[in-house]
């Protein structure tokens, strides 16, 4: 779900809302001073990533977002004695002087337990949290934008179990219940796992930390995975759409280089030229608009075969990046020099060249078509023509451990096979 809401005034101008993690609403509407609204997601993203411009600098849209709620809280007497008292404690310890705030009241026993809602919201807030703090102390990978994601979805624990709710009070009864809620709800089970892994992890960080005595979410029972699966293009429809006119070049050659180098989208975005070698692609990185840069989704680097008019393509697509020519810069370059084209910008251009190919949008749902099918595309075409082990080289899958074992110990015999396949799988098409 994106962040923040668009919409135009009848001045043609183009506000922006973010939402509010707190309430769960839209935050004061902010003008982005743009008529054009690819212009005006441009500039909504870059505060959401940098921050809103105030007086006192750039501050976090969360940051304003805790603030404008807390305060509306206050001002509106909703925050209760245990409530104010915590904020009491807190300010204190943090060296502020406060007024003495229900300090001669003697506290009850319910205010040593901890609100599961803020507990669970708090666990998935990146800057704050300590279970992210302990993973990145250790050297693991948690991304910015899986805690957010995670975050958002604490919104289906609050509409179930309230605000007041304690942590410690919910057991697998509880849990179970939930789960009934959210099955008639009708969502994914994708979705829906998702939804309980939010809570399962911190239940499951809570008790190996001793907030917690036992883990209530032991016992419950994993939803069955009921995906769609993804559908790929024909040899016939790629050479249609490769002949339309695209409305974003950047877009074109995007897709390009997923069907033919079996890239992400992510690793897409995040290709310099410095990526880039005569025969060769070097998948290093993957772009989040979170995160920035960073490893790929195994968390290693591999190297891909590159077709020559694929390079070309994105040879030329460097060369007319506005900021100018640089190894380092992004070849799928946006509005600003450290940053890429927004993902949307490569979604929204192949999904209008399917248009164009005669590719209808309810054909295209149907079908579950997505910019990630050219990946599938380019696993199936390879899968075809080399070994299985070569195939996991260019894909850059490795699920067991001989698999990684291979992987690691890579030939340029590999390399040469795959090279071969790729040239023979799409000659016909970019011919």
């Amino acid at each position: 779900m994106r962040p923040f809401y668009l919409y135009k005034t009848h001045r043609g101008i183009f506000y922006v809302q973010f939402f509010n993690e707190l309430s769960g609403k839209r935050g004061s509407p902010h003008s982005t001073f743009q008529r054009n609204y690819n212009d005006a997601l441009r500039v909504a993203c870059n505060w959401f990533q940098k921050g809103l411009p105030t007086r006192e600098g750039r501050k976090p849209v969360e940051q304003v977002a805790t603030v404008q709620s807390f305060m509306s809280l206050l001002e509106g007497g909703k925050l209760g004695g245990a409530e104010l008292q915590r904020i009491t404690q807190a300010l204190s310890a943090q060296g502020l002087a406060v007024s003495a705030i229900a300090q001669d009241k003697p506290q009850s026993t319910e205010c040593t337990k901890t609100l599961l809602v803020p507990f669970l919201e708090n666990f998935w807030t990146y800057v704050s949290s300590p279970y992210v703090q302990d993973k990145l102390i250790h050297k693991q990978k948690i991304g910015k934008r899986h805690c957010y994601d995670s975050k958002n979805r604490i919104a289906y624990w609050k509409t179930f179990f309230g605000d007041e709710k304690f942590l410690e009070d919910v057991s697998t009864v509880d849990l179970k219940a939930f789960e009934k809620s959210l099955a008639d709800k009708g969502l994914s089970t994708g979705t829906l796992n998702h939804i309980m892994i939010a809570g399962k992890t911190a239940f499951k960080w809570a008790v190996a930390n001793k907030k917690l005595v036992e883990d209530p979410c032991i016992g419950l029972t994993r939803y069955g995975k009921e995906t769609k699966e993804r559908d790929i293009l024909t040899e016939e429809e790629v050479k249609k759409l490769f002949k339309v006119k695209w409305t974003d070049e950047r877009a074109r050659v995007g897709s390009l280089v997923a069907m033919t180098c079996g890239l992400r989208m992510g690793e897409v975005l995040a290709l310099r030229m410095c990526d880039v070698a005569e025969n060769r692609l070097y998948v290093r990185h993957s772009w989040s608009a979170l995160d920035g840069l960073k490893t790929p989704k195994n968390g290693k680097a591999r190297e891909v075969p590159l077709l020559p008019s694929v390079k070309k393509e994105l040879t030329m697509l460097a060369s007319k990046n506005p900021f100018g020519w640089d190894k380092e810069r992004f070849i799928f370059y946006g509005t600003l020099p450290d940053r890429p084209v927004v993902e949307n910008v490569l979604n929204e251009g192949f999904k209008g060249a399917l248009l164009l190919a005669k590719i209808s949008e309810e054909q295209r749902k149907d079908r579950n078509i997505v910019f990630h099918s050219w990946r599938h595309y380019y696993a199936k075409v390879i899968a075809d023509r080399v070994e299985q082990r070569q195939a996991q080289l260019a894909l850059g899958h490795m699920t067991a451990a001989m698999t990684e074992f291979y992987a690691d110990h890579k030939t340029e015999s590999d390399l040469v096979a795959i090279e071969r396949a790729v040239g023979d799988a799409f000659s016909g098409t970019l011919g």
